[in-house]
């Protein structure tokens, strides 16, 4: 089979498959190379093709078992098994170890292994954190009856405070949803059942990301929920507001 490889915006080939393992170890191809034979449908990144069964493999003649290679999760190139260190279904090469095993301190984890929290558990940690938010709203309205019951003039302060109360609710929960999520991945009702907010690789969510992904709740709310309904049956447990910000929830 004859392969093509994408340099410098020009289609390079055809090369045989030793060629391109050839290419691959001398690192003229690497994860984000664009790829192609007459068995695809259209060039594909050198470093999704092991996922979709696409890699390629050395002929069985040119290699025994102890010279297997796989792809490194993390650069993407292709190495012996032997001369990398593996972690759950994941290999990396001796060059990105230290870069991985940072991450691994950072609490980021490899794709392979995020446990995706399902649709019922984030329908509790929802239902835990729409119980908490109203109990503060209830607890503010309450802070501002006593107040206008009390002393002269209190009524006539209420009365020009009521009008604000429905944004300043809004503000809290924009804060509530931002704060939690982008200082420790999970609100207080998801911190309670135990999972979390993470990019699609494991990683942090910014304040930025979770600022957005508040308001995309909307988009998953106002289609008769169906948004939300959608993690239910996503293989990752993605909600519609997931797909839109690259977020996922696991489990801790």
């Amino acid at each position: 089979m004859k392969w093509y490889h994408a340099a410098d915006g020009q289609a390079v080939g055809p090369v045989g498959e030793e060629d391109i393992q050839s290419l691959v170890k001398a690192k003229k191809i690497k994860a984000e190379t664009l790829v192609w034979h007459s068995g695809m449908s259209d060039w594909q990144a050198y470093g999704d093709l092991k996922k979709d069964n696409f890699h390629i493999r050395p002929k069985a003649t040119d290699i025994t078992d102890t010279d297997a290679e796989s792809l490194c999760s993390e650069c993407g190139n292709s190495f012996s098994q032997e001369e990398m260190i593996r972690y759950g279904n994941s290999y990396v090469c001796a060059d990105c170890k230290p870069a991985f095993v940072q991450k691994l301190k950072e609490g980021i984890l490899p794709e392979d292994i995020l446990k995706y929290a399902g649709f019922r558990i984030r329908s509790c940690a929802k239902f835990l954190d729409g119980f908490i938010i109203t109990g503060g709203t209830v607890l503010l309205a309450a802070v501002f009856g006593i107040i206008s019951s009390s002393g002269s003039g209190g009524s006539y302060v209420f009365q020009k405070i009521l009008p604000y109360m429905q944004p300043v609710s809004m503000v809290i929960v924009i804060i509530y949803e931002t704060w939690f999520v982008g200082r420790f991945g999970a609100t207080p009702g998801k911190m309670i059942c135990r999972i979390k907010v993470v990019t699609a690789d494991g990683g942090r969510v910014s304040y930025l990301r979770a600022f957005g992904r508040y308001f995309a709740t909307f988009l998953s709310g106002i289609i008769l929920c169906i948004g939300y309904i959608m993690a239910a049956f996503d293989g990752q447990k993605r909600a519609l507001h997931d797909r839109i910000c690259s977020t996922r929830v696991i489990r801790k």
